[in-house]
């Protein structure tokens, strides 16, 4: 073949992949790839409760509203929430009688992702072209975290669609003032109805419409001397109260709590989500927070060091050229864009929200990010016609795509897992931030148990035990006899033969030092090179058969079993509290002292063993020594209120009523059904004469 020939063919291949034609192969591959991905998903942490309630929504509207267990929600507050995606996808499923259930909804879920990827190549054609669009699907498509929620994230990723389609449809509306197309009119009213119907936090929309259109009427007019025509400024306006009225009461057509009261109880969700009342505990930096409790950068440091550095280098391109990217017809959109990805970030942190999950509550603002980093690249390629730096970028662009690509491609369905390169991936985040926090792992660990016991002889039965709910993976397989929920730091106080268990809630001390899994572990579930779940053989039953012993007073045999199981078994963090208890009920502080001094060994600071060493110290008299231990735990766990109910006995028994009976009321704010601090205050209160409030009180504690 001729040079002029190979020559031509380039020009003619260049020719046909116009920017234009890569953008919809990029996006008819990521229809075609996404759901197929999501077929290997698990179950998230959220799916399971959220389908039950979805459940409960379609009996509110079959009833006509007379079933109202969707309004009855006091552990799962999910009535706050409108999920309409949800409610949707489980109509789907009851129409079509679809029995892998969770299986179509990552399906659908993968869809809502994939839509919410191709709107922000939209959003950025619309500011800088179709090269733009391009680089904003590339980025995407290399954003781990992203595509992970997107497999099983049937909340955060049909919210962020919701974000980004009511954006741009804000930037078309806004485009066209006073006499914006209807077609664009009406797909905002239904991208902002969308949002709220699935979390009220979508009411930012409409500020957001509000604010973009002022501004945009001050730059059109003031900022260019023009005479403000106030008949063009009043039908605009109206414009905008017409969307916002539309789009918020399509938003309350699917959510049942909002119908019972479309003023008030949107109102009431609004200030729920807010602080949301669901508070859980969560690794951050190495230690242990409740989510109510964590520093205030958390989220954005969660961001930087998961969301790929291939990102934040565009990003950062754009703010440094953010003056020549401004300068560009599209400019006032541009603002626009930024302002919808960093206010609600600065927003959360200035109210101090109760977030957890890393940054999957705020998913919803990382499609402005992406197109914000696109822009950068974009600019970059516009601005300087120099090949050798042209060829720098796109070389600089190949290798920090290499870091997420590799996590993606070797660590499938674990994308969420990813952690970039400022933290030495997931191998130097581990122990020092939540790994596995959603559960994904707990579909593998389940499949390959139900191998290894399928090659076992005989039929006998096992049961299974798990701190997530897997009892779906489990649904037709023959040889269990039951599957239950079980804490792993009380797996010795239950009958189970075989457990599964994650890394949640799994004390930072344990990962890093290699106390975690346990000795009794059969297999692991691997992401890179840590474990994220480990599944369990039980060493042998004298531990739970101790525990038994304990129940009905018999410690000389529990004692016996006990020793046994941590001999078999000597990382049981729930044996040594027994044993230890074993110890105080017989009257050997000394012999239980030692024992919690081993399993402080194993797990320091461990909330349940220092308010036991503090009641030996209290049973010796030793209350100085007792508080030490009960202040140091509660400053490591706030909110274990057992101590605070013994550091209230001993500041009520020194006299100091006043701290007393302000620890005894902390410790039922966190328990309100703590009977020995109901029975404690009411006592209190019939010392200083107030009969009335005491018998509240021992009613309270009667009724427990």
């Amino acid at each position: 073949m001729s040079t002029s020939d190979s020559v031509f063919r380039f020009q003619n291949l260049a020719g046909f992949l116009s920017w234009e034609r890569v953008f919809f192969i990029l996006c008819i591959t990521g229809m075609i790839v996404l759901p197929i991905l999501s077929l290997d998903a698990g179950i998230s942490g959220d799916e399971e409760v959220h389908y039950l309630h979805s459940e409960k929504v379609i009996e509110y509207y079959r009833s006509f509203g007379k079933d109202t267990a969707a309004l009855d929600t006091p552990d799962s507050h999910l009535k706050y929430y409108g999920q309409s995606f949800d409610n949707f996808i489980t109509l789907l499923i009851r129409l079509f009688n679809i029995e892998d259930i969770y299986q179509f909804r990552h399906i659908t879920c993968a869809m809502a992702g994939w839509i919410a990827i191709v709107i922000s190549g939209v959003v950025a054609i619309f500011l800088s072209g179709y090269r733009a669009g391009v680089l904003t699907i590339l980025l995407f498509y290399l954003s781990p975290r992203f595509i992970g929620h997107s497999f099983n994230n049937l909340k955060d990723i049909p919210f962020a669609l919701g974000y980004i389609f009511a954006i741009y449809f804000i930037f078309k509306v806004i485009e066209y003032l006073p006499r914006p197309r209807f077609r664009y009119v009406l797909f905002l009213i239904l991208g902002i109805g969308f949002a709220i119907s699935i979390r009220i936090n979508g009411m930012v929309l409409i500020m957001y419409l509000v604010l973009f259109t002022v501004m945009f009427l001050f730059s059109y007019y003031l900022g260019n001397n023009r005479r403000i025509k106030v008949n063009a400024v009043s039908r605009s306006m109206l414009v905008v109260f017409l969307i916002s009225l539309g789009g918020y009461l399509a938003g309350l057509v699917f959510w049942p709590f909002a119908l019972e009261n479309p003023i008030r109880n949107p109102l009431t969700a609004l200030k729920v989500m807010t602080s949301f009342p669901t508070i859980l505990r969560q690794v951050f930096e190495g230690e242990v927070y409740w989510s109510d409790h964590l520093p205030w950068y958390y989220l954005p440091k969660y961001m930087l060091i998961t969301v790929p550095t291939l990102i934040w280098t565009g990003f950062i391109l754009f703010l440094m050229f953010i003056s020549g990217v401004l300068k560009s017809g599209k400019w006032i959109y541009i603002l626009f864009l930024i302002i919808t990805f960093a206010f609600p970030l600065f927003f959360v942190i200035y109210k101090g929200s109760n977030v957890y999950g890393a940054w999957r509550h705020m998913i919803f603002i990382f499609p402005s990010l992406v197109i914000l980093s696109g822009l950068g690249y974009d600019y970059i390629i516009k601005r300087f016609r120099s090949a050798y730096l042209l060829a720098g970028t796109a070389i600089v662009f190949v290798v920090l795509a290499i870091h997420p690509l590799r996590f993606m491609l070797k660590n499938h369905p674990y994308q969420y897992l990813y952690f970039n390169e400022w933290t030495g991936g997931i191998s130097g985040a581990y122990g020092n931030y939540e790994t596995d926090y959603y559960f994904h792992s707990m579909r593998e660990a389940s499949e390959w148990l139900m191998n290894y016991i399928d090659e076992r002889d005989g039929d006998e039965e096992y049961t299974i035990a798990a701190n997530f709910p897997v009892s779906w993976f489990f649904r037709d397989f023959r040889k269990t006899s039951g599957v239950r929920y079980l804490p792993y730091y009380e797996r010795g106080n239950s009958e189970w033969d075989y457990a599964i268990f994650n890394t949640s809630y799994i004390n930072p001390f344990q990962l890093k030092n290699g106390i975690w899994p346990p000795g009794n572990t059969l297999h692991t579930v691997m992401v890179d090179d840590v474990p994220v779940c480990a599944i369990l053989k039980r060493a042998s039953g004298n531990d739970i058969e101790g525990f038994g012993y304990i129940k009905k007073g018999d410690f000389i045999r529990a004692l016996s079993s006990l020793k046994k199981a941590l001999a078999l078994d000597p990382d049981n963090e729930s044996v040594y509290l027994n044993l230890a208890r074993v110890y105080v009920e017989q009257g050997e502080p000394d012999s239980a002292k030692n024992v919690l001094e081993n399993l402080n060994g194993i797990y320091p600071d461990y909330d349940v063993a220092a308010d036991l060493l503090a009641t030996l110290f209290l049973k010796e008299g030793d209350t100085l020594k007792a508080r030490e231990i009960l202040v140091r735990n509660l400053n490591n766990n706030p909110k274990y209120y057992p101590s605070w109910f013994k550091l209230a006995e001993i500041y009520l028994d020194e006299g100091n009523d006043t701290l007393g009976f302000r620890y005894l009321k902390k410790c039922v704010q966190l328990n309100p059904d703590y009977t020995k601090a109901l029975v404690r205050i009411g006592q209190y209160y019939e010392e200083q004469g107030k009969p009335g409030e005491a018998q509240k009180f021992f009613k309270r504690a009667a009724g427990n």
